[in-house]
């Protein structure tokens, strides 16, 4: 049994040094006794410091409890030193992995969706499920969360043997025998873990889902809990009254306005598309010239409508700028991988394409007309 979890609620201890170790990128400590919970089980490392030294990092390795910190700062084997660990990253992991039991249980006791995998950030938590879940479900499961946030169910711990489980519903086979520590939540969930939890649901205090995409299959479920939710809640709350004050409406006139707006922008991309193939059908008529090696200031966009009427009326243009951005149109009149395999041999050109385009960089400013010199003798050679 770790210390971490017969009692969590010690965050400063004192201990000795067991052992150091020398590593390339900092120095790895064992305790004689330590309450620093280390990474896993989808929960980060606590956070803290070892005689006011910050630790880096804490992971498990052979049952030995690692501690990383930048330098040896003059700690020795058996000497005394005081731990000090992060309450605040405490109780917000606590919070996100008890709220990580609970949105689990509503999926599969209410839904039948299983949970394959569990990951803890700095910003939001996540956990994937065996199918897709559409945003019905996603709303209801939201609902029964807060729901047994405010019931309070109690949330202990307690250890059992694979041979005393008795009629305990495990929500998950475990890989031990013995020291089996079981988390329950009121009459929700029973599940084999070995991370810090809160005591009870009132103290996780709100849980939000904030996004949900596809992922292998099934879902991604992002969620916040406790300060998390309230942080994010906020945010969307000052976002939605700074819209309502550029936008001069109420909030029930926002989502109209919204969708007044898209329209407007989609009908603008749609005239601005016109209007710029009209622009670069009219300056393809400039080019009188087969091949066409020239200088342009246009942007990437204009640059590509050019190159297609070009090739469109049988022509090859090779448009290139002073920011070093480089286009290489041959349609079928010739391969454009051809045209610039010599010249990107002895340039720095980053790019690619296929047959018919090259597009690309050249890093040096002071590369790009010897570049363009190459290109031009190779178009030289051609037989059109």
């Amino acid at each position: 049994m770790k210390l971490y979890q017969t009692d969590q609620d010690v965050l400063n201890f004192s201990s000795r040094i067991k052992s150091v170790s020398e590593e390339k990128d900092g120095v790895l400590i064992t305790l004689k006794n330590t309450y620093f919970y280390p990474e896993g089980g989808g929960q980060p490392a606590d956070q803290g410091t070892i005689n006011g030294y910050e630790v880096l990092d804490v992971f498990a390795d052979d049952e030995e409890i690692y501690h990383k910190l930048a330098s040896f700062s003059g700690l020795t084997i058996n000497m005394p030193v005081e731990c000090t660990i992060s309450k605040e990253r405490r109780n917000d992991h606590s919070i996100q992995h008890t709220a990580q039991h609970v949105l689990t249980a509503v999926l599969k006791d209410s839904f039948g969706i299983e949970t394959v995998s569990f990951h803890m950030g700095r910003a939001y938590s996540t956990i994937d499920t065996d199918v897709e879940v559409k945003e019905e479900i996603i709303l209801q499961t939201e609902k029964a969360v807060n729901d047994f946030i405010g019931e309070d169910l109690p949330v202990s711990a307690y250890y059992r043997d694979k041979w005393n489980l008795g009629d305990i519903p495990l929500r998950k086979d475990v890989q031990v025998d013995s020291n089996i520590r079981i988390v329950q939540i009121g009459k929700i969930d029973w599940c084999g873990c070995g991370g810090t939890h809160v005591r009870s649901l009132k103290e996780m205090r709100l849980f939000k889902i904030t996004a949900v995409e596809k992922y292998k299959g099934g879902s991604r479920i992002y969620y916040m809990a406790g300060d998390r939710a309230f942080h994010y809640i906020s945010e969307m709350e000052e976002t939605v009254s700074l819209l309502k004050k550029e936008l001069e409406v109420n909030l029930d006139e926002l989502p109209f306005r919204v969708r007044s707006l898209v329209q407007e922008r989609d009908d603008y991309r749609k005239q601005t598309a016109v209007l710029m193939n009209q622009l670069a059908e009219a300056i393809a008529e400039t080019y009188q010239d087969d091949v066409v090696v020239e200088e342009t200031p246009h942007d990437d966009e204009l640059i590509r409508s050019i190159g297609s009427h070009m090739v469109n009326k049988g022509k090859i243009a090779v448009f290139y700028r002073p920011d070093g951005r480089i286009f290489v149109f041959t349609g079928k009149k010739a391969d454009a991988k051809e045209i610039i395999k010599k010249a990107r041999e002895e340039f720095r050109f980053r790019g690619g394409g296929g047959a018919t385009l090259q597009q690309g960089v050249i890093e040096l400013p002071e590369e790009i007309s010897p570049f363009i010199s190459k290109i031009y003798e190779s178009l030289l050679r051609l037989e059109i």
